[in-house]
C-alpha cells in the first residue's frame, strides 16, 4: 500500500509509549510533480482523518479509548519546503481532533 491508494490504510497499530493509535502513510513518490504529489498526500491524509472521525478503527480496537491519534508519514524521497509548510499547516488544523502528524525520512 502507498500514499497513492487513498482508500486504504497503509498501517495501523497501538503505540507502545502512549495511549495513542498510530497510522502509517508510506510515500514512495518523487517530487518532479510537486503539486500532484501534494494533492495525493492531502487526499491520503484527509482519508485518514475521515477514518478516525468515523471511528472505523473500532473494527480492530472496539473497546479501546485513545487519547490521541498519530499519522506518521514515511517519505522515501525526502520533503520539499512546500511539503513542510503544508504539513505544518495540517498539523495545526488537526490538533483540535487530537491528531498529530509526524514524518520520517527513510
Amino acid at each position: 500500500m502507498s500514499v497513492s491508494e487513498k482508500d486504504k490504510i497503509d498501517g495501523m497499530g497501538k503505540s507502545l509509549e502512549e495511549n495513542a493509535l498510530l497510522f502509517l502513510i508510506t510515500d514512495h513518490l518523487e517530487w518532479e510533480d510537486e503539486y500532484g504529489h501534494l494533492i495525493t498526500l492531502q487526499d491520503k491524509i484527509n482519508a485518514y482523518i475521515g477514518f478516525i472521525e468515523s471511528e472505523q478503527y473500532k473494527a480492530e480496537y472496539e473497546e479501546h479509548l485513545f487519547d490521541k491519534y498519530i499519522i506518521e508519514i514515511h517519505f522515501k524521497h525526502g520533503v520539499t519546503d512546500k511539503c513542510m509548510s503544508f504539513l505544518n499547516t495540517v498539523s495545526e488544523q488537526v490538533k483540535v481532533l487530537n491528531i498529530e502528524i509526524k514524518l520520517e525520512l527513510v
